[in-house]
């Protein structure tokens, strides 16, 4: 079986449709002109395996509850599709199927187009597609020597805390209603100078069933950016009164480790976003809901600003950060800023970042640190352009810690 440079492929004891383990020899449909994905429709299967489909993989998490199959009961075209299904949430993981699609200098400059056509059951958590662009040496020549990326980065003479891979373009689309029929979604990356890999995902985090099928990969012209307006809120959904399909929760796979929205607390409107976990992980490391901006924010003078409230937070801090990738810099962080622990009514943090003028994605975190004791929980974020950028990074940025 293929592997992913994130992952490989995981079983479930779970069955919540039936799903084909033994289906016959198929035979791809055709791609069209400029696809890049390879077995976009899942239709042919990887040779020598009862089902799994050629040229995909699936996460790693060695989870009992999540299971992935190759669907011939719900297709929404030709005769299979593939599918994800998971009941627990006590360790937050992002299962998905993934493929790997080496690019060169022939995309440079254009937007990637990812579409897939999606179905959900029982739905209870999000389900998403994704698409990311990465400079990635070592994933370029992992999936160009057939090896694992471990293997590919020693043959390299990379270690891991020296792997020199920039993210470089990035697009999640959330969705959480519960039960669909067919919808076709879709995100779209712009593929800057210098990439070389394309990453595309489709799963859930969460609990329930999603099925997909018709994917597709295609380059396009590039479409103008928009400048940002200064004084404006570039965050969506600052105040968390939306389904949080906006934002980014990113947490370890820690056992108890939870980011919810939260109505029982709010600073102002109905809702705040809670950050909670268990007291027991392999390292500390940064937990917390984010969002991620592209070109329209390049050559500008950044502030990030939002209220937290913490109780009883032991062990680790809530603070914020903005981080920009640039091909020419690489990753530049804000400075530290204010951070809070203990137990703190609300108070407002705020970073400031000069985001350099070549730089292609920029994030903003509302963060802490985890495993900890104790609850953090953000309210009224804004990130807003407060001017052109001064210098290539700002006063007191620097370059994030390996």
């Amino acid at each position: 079986m293929p592997r992913s440079p994130f992952g490989l492929a995981t079983f479930g004891i779970v069955s919540l449709l039936a799903i084909a383990l033994a289906d016959p020899p198929a035979t791809a449909a055709s791609a069209p002109p400029g696809e890049l994905l390879q077995n976009p429709g899942f239709e042919a299967p990887l040779e020598d395996h009862p089902w799994m489909p050629a040229g995909w993989d699936t996460s790693l998490t060695a989870l009992p509850t999540v299971f992935f199959g190759r669907d011939t009961l719900l297709a929404h075209g030709g005769s299979h599709a593939v599918t994800v299904a998971n009941t627990s949430t006590r360790v937050p993981t992002w299962h998905n199927w993934n493929q790997a699609v080496m690019v060169g200098p022939e995309l440079w400059g254009k937007d990637a187009v990812l579409s897939f056509w999606t179905r959900s059951a029982g739905l209870q958590g999000r389900a998403y597609i994704m698409l990311q662009a990465y400079r990635d040496t070592i994933g370029k020549m992992a999936k160009t020597w057939g090896l694992p990326r471990d293997p590919a980065g020693q043959r390299l003479r990379i270690n891991k805390a020296d792997d020199p891979i920039l993210n470089l373009g990035w697009q999640r689309r959330y969705f959480s209603e519960p039960e669909t029929d067919w919808v076709r979604r879709e995100v779209r990356v712009f593929v800057p100078p210098t990439t070389n890999m394309l990453y595309v995902r489709c799963g859930l985090v969460g609990t329930g069933h999603v099925v997909f099928d018709d994917a597709s990969l295609t380059a396009e012209p590039a479409r103008p950016v928009a400048a940002a307006a200064p004084g404006a809120n570039l965050l969506a959904d600052p105040g968390f009164e939306g389904d949080g399909n906006d934002w980014e929760y990113s947490m370890p796979p820690y056992s108890g480790q939870r980011i919810d929205r939260d109505t029982t607390v709010a600073r102002s409107g109905r809702a705040s976003i809670l950050y909670a976990s268990g007291v027991e992980g392999l390292i500390q490391a940064r937990a917390g809901a984010c969002q991620v901006l592209g070109r329209e924010v390049a050559g500008r003078r950044l502030r990030l600003s939002a209220w937290v409230r913490t109780d009883s937070l032991r062990l680790g801090a809530a603070f914020l950060r903005l981080y920009a990738n640039s091909p020419s810099q690489g990753t530049l962080q804000s400075d530290p800023g204010e951070n809070l622990s203990l137990t703190h009514d609300w108070t407002r943090l705020a970073v400031e970042l000069d985001v350099p003028d070549d730089a292609v994605v920029t994030w903003a975190w509302l963060a802490y640190t985890t495993p900890v004791t104790g609850f953090v929980r953000y309210d009224d974020a804004t990130l807003e352009i407060v001017g052109p950028a001064d210098g290539a990074a700002g006063p007191g940025a620097q370059r994030p810690a390996r």
